[in-house]
């Protein structure tokens, strides 16, 4: 007789479970940015998805695991969309920084995906030690992917060829991560208005001369 098939014992969500499965994330999100990991709570979760705290279970085993599935898709998304903007070559360092800033900033125009950001930079070192280490990964693979973007600006010759690109990184990600880090965004600009800035303050001082020149 013929072991059966791993594959037919396996569970596979359904549409309507997947739909679920998003709101309890959306509002586990919520949860974590609005009390902190530590002071949230499963209850609080399930409270606001006004389901029993035992329903909870079903889409996620714990509190620890809410917080890394949040996390890993707060930097996922940021990914896939970074590499996008890295395969679009033609365009200009300019466009294409902008682009990235906008890539890492714009999703807090909207809830509730602003806070699965502000979540992944304030809480996901307080992951136990497994579910960090991957979702540190996938940090360190979206800072990789914006110190390419450096890099590629630097061997076009658009940017100074004595630009630090580690350094870059750290300034981008700095700068940016100053506004997520507030809970609301500042009511003197839009979000289009702090993209733009933002742009330009990376890209002013690390073009090379004549590409300055060519933009006045």
């Amino acid at each position: 007789m013929s072991k059966p098939d791993a594959r037919e014992n396996r569970w596979e969500p359904t549409e309507r479970w997947e739909r679920r499965y998003q709101e309890v994330l959306d509002a586990a999100a919520i949860e974590f940015a609005d009390k902190g990991y530590l002071g949230a709570s499963t209850k609080d979760i399930a409270d606001r998805l006004s389901i029993r705290q035992a329903s909870l279970y079903y889409y996620l085993p714990s509190k620890e695991a809410a917080l890394a599935a949040v996390c890993e898709r707060g930097v996922r998304a940021f990914i896939g969309n970074l590499r996008s903007i890295l395969e679009s070559s033609d365009a200009p360092f300019a466009e294409r920084i902008r682009a990235a800033v906008a890539n890492h900033l714009r999703p807090l125009a909207e809830q509730p995906y602003a806070d699965y950001i502000r979540v992944f930079l304030r809480h996901r070192h307080e992951l136990p030690p497994e579910p960090r280490a991957v979702v540190a990964r996938l940090a360190r693979e979206y800072q990789g992917l914006i110190e390419r973007l450096f890099k590629d600006g630097v061997a076009r010759g658009e940017l100074r060829g004595e630009l630090d690109t580690h350094l870059a990184t750290l300034a981008f990600l700095g700068l940016c991560n100053s506004v997520i880090s507030n809970r609301s965004l500042p009511q003197s600009s839009t979000i289009d208005q702090i993209i733009d800035e933002y742009a330009g303050i990376l890209s002013r001082g690390m073009l090379q001369a004549d590409t300055r020149q060519r933009r006045k």
